[in-house]
């Protein structure tokens, strides 16, 4: 049994998701990536499943809301409404419409739509999962009640609450092993295939 992990760079590499495959004695294989977006995690979710007939979990660290994947002049990049670096200086320029493309309730209703639409086709595929948010939230509103309705709250921890997201949550335990204390989290929440 493989654990594929998918996420951003608080989990990339030998973090919480690596720690919980040995724990399960799983492989793991790490397709987190240091920058990221959700509808990047979606898609590459999509992609894993559809390119690969593995015995699999997935593990799904969604990131924060304010980052897009965006392509420009044929280069496909993650967009950051934190970021003013960019080296071509038609990017920089999309900050003026960063309170349109970071719109909280359009932001909340990609991010409950993707979630949901993962939610059914890893269940109809019959491929066991795990999502959490790894630095924010869902936000909720009455557009995306719908969707939040719809998700599996055992498998998807707490996704309106921003202190139950991995960086809160490890941050507020007593314990410097915040990587180890995540592992264990998701250890006693998750549904070990058999």
């Amino acid at each position: 049994m493989k654990l594929v992990s998918f996420g951003d760079e608080l989990i990339a590499g030998d973090k919480a998701p690596k720690i919980l495959a040995d724990m399960l004695g799983f492989e793991f294989v790490d397709r987190a990536k240091k920058e990221t977006s959700n509808q990047t995690i979606f898609r590459d979710v999509i992609d894993y499943i559809t390119n690969n007939n593995d015995d699999c979990f997935i593990l799904i660290g969604w990131t924060l809301g304010n980052q897009r994947e965006i392509t420009w002049n044929d280069q496909t990049f993650i967009y950051n409404e934190n970021k003013t670096d960019y080296k071509d200086n038609h990017v920089n320029r999309l900050h003026k419409y960063d309170d349109i493309l970071f719109d909280k309730l359009l932001v909340a209703q990609h991010r409950a739509s993707e979630a949901y639409t993962l939610q059914n086709v890893l269940e109809n595929k019959k491929i066991k999962y795990y999502m959490y948010n790894t630095q924010d939230c869902i936000f909720f509103h009455e557009k995306t009640l719908k969707y939040l309705k719809a998700l599996n709250g055992r498998t998807y921890h707490n996704p309106l609450n921003k202190e139950s997201s991995m960086k809160f949550f490890v941050e507020k335990q007593n314990n410097n092993n915040h990587h180890q204390v995540w592992a264990d989290f998701l250890h006693s929440k998750i549904e070990v295939p058999q």
